[in-house]
């Protein structure tokens, strides 16, 4: 039997069903593990190409594993489902690099186009080959229970940096405007983005276009230069350099590999 293509780790405090299981193992390959102790040694043993969390209600040590879990492997795509919803979680879990986030009830339609497009990435982007670690721990989100830590004022002008790149992802996007906006310096913005986010504001902006990047070429009627303006970027040629050094093929091909990964699934698609 083929090795599992997604590893399915429980941490439900609940002893409920797994609706994620249940949608899974109708239309994929899957691995399923509830003891977060042994969960390196089942990466070691599977490799898998996605890892799946799936919560109920997240506590401070189940969100740990997470952000450990992501911190060790950093070139695996990490998905994360959870009952419990808040804003200060959802900015943790995207700060913490995973894949995509998701709340109960499941959007069923966007959880398999999340694993698909995982699934259809080409494989060495998932392989695990010894590199520099770049990603910090963050803060965990105050409203986790049994975590009282007030918001600090670096969080906050983190908080309102990101928003502003949402909103502007298909504008040109200044550090300095974003500063100014925040209420602070150029030069103290990037220090504190740097120390509450692991990365630089600019590494932050691109991985966010190439991620809305991806999410617009999954939609068949969008040509490759509409993605390109669309994400923010005035030349189709540096769009096509940018994405392949975050996602390893250009643009074109990885809407080939998209089409290819959905007509081997399609016949599954129906018996949800």
């Amino acid at each position: 039997m083929d090795k599992p293509k997604i590893l399915l780790v429980n941490l439900n405090q609940r002893d409920t069903e797994s609706d994620v299981m249940r949608l899974l193992e109708r239309h994929f390959q899957f691995a399923c593990l509830s003891d977060g102790d042994t969960l390196p040694e089942k990466i070691q043993a599977l490799a898998p190409p996605a890892i799946c969390f799936e919560y109920d209600y997240p506590d401070i040590p189940r969100l740990t594993l997470l952000q450990e879990t992501k911190l060790a492997y950093p070139s695996i795509p990490v998905v994360m489902i959870t009952m419990q919803h808040s804003e200060d979680l959802a900015v943790w879990a995207f700060r913490s690099r995973v894949w995509d986030y998701f709340t109960r009830p499941l959007p069923v339609s966007a959880v398999l186009e999340c694993f698909r497009t995982i699934l259809a990435l080409p494989r060495k982007q998932q392989q695990n080959a010894p590199r520099e670690i770049v990603i910090r721990q963050c803060a965990l989100p105050t409203d986790t229970r049994f975590q009282a830590s007030p918001r600090s004022r670096e969080a906050r002008v983190v908080n309102v940096a990101i928003a502003c790149v949402e909103q502007n992802l298909h504008n040109k996007i200044s550090q300095t405007e974003v500063a100014r906006h925040c209420g602070v310096s150029s030069c103290q913005f990037s220090r504190i983005f740097k120390q509450v986010h692991g990365t630089t504001f600019q590494e932050y902006v691109l991985r966010r276009r190439m991620g809305q990047a991806i999410r617009l070429l999954q939609n068949p009627s969008a040509s490759v230069t509409d993605v390109c303006y669309t994400v923010g970027f005035n030349d189709q040629s540096h769009f096509t350099r940018i994405f392949r050094r975050y996602i390893g093929v250009s643009p074109s091909a990885y809407r080939k590999n998209l089409k290819e990964a959905h007509a081997s699934l399609l016949p599954l698609a129906g018996s949800l």
